[in-house]
């Protein structure tokens, strides 16, 4: 189910208004209900995952704290996985994939069941850290097998065969499940911060049950963490009309970006980046500005309404976009974009490395190393690889390179300066993204040869289009404008009501008037 669906539109004020009405715990469990439904809509199979993912993380926290797990307890949980597996496979056709779910359903249960005195012995004998890597091992291998296995098999059978070897091709169509890269970092950084002791362990199942499939955010973030995310859950909120308020201009905002911004900049984007389409330099520029305002529109329009619909429930979720095109450095730029991804590598992989506490060689390898993971978690392509050491030499770059360290420096910039440094910044980054859209290298390759044929002339078709980006851009820019000055650019509701008013009433009118060019999210990819 898409946030840009008729079915979301009927399944989002359903859910608030039983939930405004419920007492307690009943909220959680309406919550975690709807957050099931919500991602069964996608594909009811791999909500086994979710479950599976759910059940053995919560053990492992509470392993890790030393919490006594009863017999009682670990058989129902092994049982919830089990019994979900078991029941998908009477409404699936193919005999095999039966027999599979049954089988995995089986071995699942008694596994839960069997380790049940195993888990008793570690917790008595204080041995947090094997919970810990199994933790890390079952959320890294579910993701690794479901996004990555396909991947490093064509890899390896690419690389024999550049060997001069002729081995046979396995075919495995893996199908990735929506949402696997949102959660299972969510649940694992969980798992992470109760072991350093940052997080207390949830003791109730319906609670982190909840916090694992939050429907708002589960599917494309913004990743939590649940220190943030769980005591909200936990605490029973009293309706605010301010929830109403905040929850409605978050969504639309949302709805603004993606649907009027980013679905119309993805036609011109589409047309440059498709293969047959002949390019010069001007076509190949403005292609990527256009992919550039379709990537963030999309991405930060479904965090806006990911946070709304969580705001008109009570709940805050994080922030995950701060004005990211008006940066000066590219640390700037990784503290704006995708926030909670990157303060995710930041907080559990770069630091943990060792930061940029050592000497330098050893902070332009973490970079590395981050930078290279940080891309390769977008998707298994080569291309994300590349996408993501290019955004890590850029990081090195700008901290060994004085003069770039120098001009990137937000706190001695003068104004000229800083222009110059934001204008080059924004080239560093449409370079990126010129990386990111591109389907292969040969695209790439084609992109970059486009940049060497610059005709004296400028075609009429690329004037109309250029202006016709523009027109879709400038709304949202002149938005940007009007919320810098609050830092937060969603927070209309500082600006005067008769500029609020006005803004709103456009903003609805550019909605309908872009509804027939609607696409799927582009993380939802990821």
């Amino acid at each position: 189910m898409s946030f840009i669906t008729w079915q979301y539109l009927v399944f989002l004020p359903l859910v608030l208004v039983l939930y405004w009405q419920l007492p307690g715990r009943w909220r959680l469990v309406l919550l975690l209900v709807a957050s099931y439904f919500f991602y069964a809509c996608w594909d009811v199979r791999f909500l086994a995952l979710v479950l599976a993912t759910t059940v053995i993380d919560y053990l492992c926290a509470l392993s890790i704290e030393g919490k006594k797990i009863t017999t009682i307890r670990v058989l129902i949980q092994a049982l919830l996985p089990g019994a979900w597996l078991g029941g998908c496979s009477f409404f699936l056709p193919s005999s095999g994939i039966n027999l599979l779910i049954v089988t995995a359903a089986g071995a699942l249960g008694l596994a839960f069941f069997a380790g049940h005195e195993i888990i008793r012995r570690l917790v008595s004998e204080k041995r947090p850290r094997l919970f810990l890597i199994l933790s890390v091992g079952f959320c890294l291998g579910i993701l690794g097998f479901f996004k990555y296995f396909g991947f490093f098999l064509d890899s390896a059978h690419n690389l024999l065969t550049f060997l001069g070897l002729q081995p046979n091709r396995v075919l495995l169509q893996i199908i990735l499940p929506v949402g696997i890269s949102f959660y299972t970092f969510q649940s694992l950084g969980y798992v992470i911060d109760v072991y350093r002791g940052h997080s207390p362990a949830c003791t109730s199942l319906l609670t982190f049950a909840t916090y694992d499939a939050f429907f708002p955010q589960m599917v494309a973030g913004p990743i939590e963490r649940g220190k943030h995310l769980i005591p909200q859950l936990e605490q029973t909120a009293v309706f605010n009309p301010v929830y109403l308020q905040d929850g409605l201009r978050l969504i639309l905002v949302g709805f603004f970006k993606k649907v009027f911004v980013a679905d119309n900049c993805a036609i011109l984007a589409n047309y440059v980046f498709a293969p047959q389409t002949p390019l010069n330099g001007y076509w190949a520029v403005l292609g990527v500005v256009a992919f550039a305002f379709q990537i963030y529109g999309d991405f930060s329009g479904y965090t806006d309404i990911a946070r709304g619909s969580a705001k008109l429930l009570g709940i805050d979720l994080a922030e995950n976009f701060r004005f990211p095109y008006f940066t000066r450095n590219p640390s700037d730029f990784w503290g704006r974009w995708h926030i909670s991804l990157s303060t995710w590598f930041r907080d559990y992989l770069y630091i943990p490395l060792g930061g940029n506490r050592g000497a330098k060689w050893e902070t332009v390898r973490n970079l590395a190393v981050t930078m290279l993971l940080a891309g390769l978690w977008h998707g298994a392509n080569w291309i994300f690889v590349l996408w993501g050491a290019y955004h890590g030499l850029l990081l090195i770059l700008y901290r060994v390179v004085p003069a770039l360290r120098s001009l990137g420096d937000e706190k001695s910039a003068s104004f000229c300066r800083g222009v110059l440094a934001m204008a080059l910044m924004w080239a560093f980054t449409l370079a990126g993204w010129a990386i990111f859209r591109s389907a292969n290298l040969h695209q790439l390759g084609l992109w970059l040869a486009a940049l060497g044929h610059w005709q004296i002339n400028i075609s009429l078709p690329w004037v109309s289009s250029s202006l016709w980006l523009l027109l879709h851009i400038a709304p949202l820019l002149l938005l940007q404008i009007l919320t810098w000055k609050y830092r937060d650019e969603t927070n209309l509701g500082r600006l005067p009501w008769p500029v609020r008013g006005v803004v709103y009433a456009l903003m609805l009118l550019l909605i309908v008037s872009s509804t027939e060019h609607d696409t799927e999210f582009i993380y939802f990819q990821f």
